[in-house]
């Protein structure tokens, strides 16, 4: 394609609004988790924290106390609602269709019976969960859509914590070493160090039952293998809330079968056949120091093998991670921070001439350019556009979408007779349209005329473009959503209606099933690949969009004689 189809300028994002809270069931405290929770509550009021902080922390302990999220056995892998979470390269990252805030928050939602797997997230990422939907639930508590903004901003389709900056340090929570000074909210890694002597034990029995079984030395190895890295997965150590008071939570729960009795005489009241019970979820210091021996195969190998060296007193708080106050987030990602390099590319586009005078002769409209016009000048400011058409990404997207209304001029171009000075902004509108509706306009039948009114699938932009913007949407997921909404509205579409040279068509059964088709791969491929489709850009010697004609300074010198003629003959 020669460069851009010009569309009409877009909408301007409206004012921020609230995320959507989660649908569904939520948990409620009991009772007895308001008493811990207040208990929490008059131990940081005692603390040197803004109340910000203090807030966040006491969030992050309810999200703790009221999540849904089981921790993985060994025969179940990690899940998580479908609608929400796509498993990438083996990571979970957030949906197309779904924001960071809204998958995150459904982990907090109680599915009963609608056929929704019940979460199971290991360790190191639920407790990243647990504090990241604390920072939700206070952004919500407190009235702050830029805060959930900010949020959404910042995880996109990352890991967590892996893909986060830094891996969200000093701008979630801080990372110390050590056990001094916790405080409710802290998130502490009790250390096992037995890992790796009681996997070497575990291994080493696995090997001899396997030879013992007849296996081969070769077999014995890679069966000892597996089976040892799915009994240990995790066991290095353990990620746990600290409540204060030398008392801990663990967030994600653990079930475990309920003793039955089966072979004695059913009484009433009997436990229900293979009824599953959740564990306790906090503990004293000593008490959790103790389950950790009880809940890791590694510790209870060395406990087998050698009991006077393994002691609750060896499992120690190694390190820390703090929840911060929200300022740090809200300075770096309450707006997007535009992308220099960007910044310097739509400045460099602007040309440093004055736009020709248009006039008016008969039915044409002619430019006149002033003879110090610097033509030269125009070649750099190709330069320049040829560089901004190939620079891509949702940033970029956004980035330019902000500048629809940037009245610097750029170049003069004619068709049909109608010469126009065009700005900054309306290139900056032409890109984003093209690319927003590249995925509908890419797969149209080749054919003359022009599509009916009621065909506009950019109307799913401008009716979601509120939320989008507030979510900064990715470029492929409005692609993907706009092909959906070209699939509704081409279904009543019978032919084109006459274009500028009069001629139309009647589509083909053909023609029709065919564009559906496309589009619905298309659908898929962005789903799949989660990039945007994007266009090939060529821009001609005389820079202009597509349809449209630019002037050098031989046209231009045309354009003035043809001018002059036109001017002396009406006369």
């Amino acid at each position: 394609m020669i460069w851009l189809i010009l569309a009409g300028a877009l909408p301007l994002p409206a004012q921020q609004t609230a995320e959507p809270g989660p649908t569904g069931t939520v948990l409620q405290l009991t009772s007895e988790q308001e008493r811990i929770l207040a208990r929490s509550g008059a131990i940081l009021r005692q603390a040197a924290l803004s109340d910000a902080e203090r807030q966040v922390r006491l969030q992050v302990l309810k999200a703790a106390l009221t999540g849904t999220v089981i921790r993985p056995a060994d025969d179940y892998p990690e899940t998580r609602n479908p609608k929400h979470w796509t498993l990438v390269h083996d990571a979970f990252v957030v949906a197309p269709a779904s924001t960071p805030i809204q998958a995150i928050a459904d982990l907090w939602v109680v599915h009963d019976n609608d056929g929704v797997p019940i979460p199971r997230i290991r360790c190191l990422k639920y407790s990243s969960l647990v504090l990241i939907q604390g920072y939700i639930q206070y952004f919500r508590e407190t009235n702050q859509p830029t805060g959930l903004a900010a949020l959404n901003r910042l995880i996109g389709d990352r890991n967590i914590p892996q893909g986060l900056p830094d891996g969200g340090e000093n701008l979630l929570w801080r990372r110390r070493p050590g056990s001094d000074s916790l405080l409710p909210g802290d998130q502490v890694w009790f250390d096992n160090p037995f890992f790796a002597q009681g996997r070497a034990l575990i291994h080493r029995q696995i090997y001899q039952q396997s030879i013992r079984g007849g296996r081969s030395p070769a077999d014995a190895t890679a069966a000892a293998d597996a089976t040892t890295e799915s009994m240990t997965a995790g066991e290095e150590g353990s990620n746990v809330f600290c409540l204060g008071d030398a008392t801990f939570l663990r967030g994600a729960s653990s079930l475990s079968r309920l003793c039955r009795d089966s072979f004695q005489p059913p009484a009433p009241g009997h436990a229900p056949p293979y009824e599953q019970v959740f564990t306790r979820k906090t503990f004293t210091l000593a008490r959790f120091q103790q389950h950790m021996i009880d809940d890791n195969y590694t510790a209870q190998a060395c406990l087998r093998a050698a009991p006077a060296t393994v002691r609750p007193e060896d499992f120690k708080i190694e390190r820390v991670r703090s929840p911060l106050g929200p300022e740090n987030l809200l300075h770096q990602y309450a707006n997007p921070a535009p992308d220099p390099a960007l910044t310097e590319l739509l400045d460099a586009i602007a040309s440093h001439n004055q736009p020709p005078r248009l006039v008016t002769v008969g039915a044409a409209t002619l430019p006149h350019f002033a003879d110090n016009y610097d033509w030269p000048e125009q070649q750099r400011v190709r330069s320049a556009l040829d560089t901004l058409l190939r620079t891509q990404g949702d940033e970029s997207w956004w980035r330019l979408r902000a500048q629809i209304h940037d009245d610097r001029y750029v170049l003069t171009a004619t068709r049909g007779g109608v010469a126009k000075n065009f700005t900054v902004g309306e290139l900056c509108c032409d890109l984003i349209d093209s690319r927003l509706c590249l995925g509908v306009t890419s797969h149209l039948p080749l054919v003359p005329g022009r599509l009916p009114a009621a065909f506009q699938p950019e109307q799913e932009y401008w009716q979601h473009e509120a939320q989008w913007s507030h979510e900064r949407k990715p470029l492929y997921a409005m692609q993907a959503a706009l092909c959906e909404r070209a699939i509704q509205q081409w279904e009543p579409v019978r032919a084109s209606l006459p274009g500028s040279d009069g001629l139309a068509h009647i589509y083909t059964a053909d023609e029709k099933t065919r564009y559906v088709a496309a589009l619905t791969q298309e659908i898929a491929e962005r789903n799949r690949t989660q990039l945007a489709a994007c266009e090939e850009v060529i821009v001609p010697c005389l820079p202009a969009p597509a349809g449209w004609e630019g002037f050098d300074a031989e046209r231009a010198s045309d354009t003035r004689a043809e001018s002059g003629k036109k001017t002396a003959s009406s006369n």
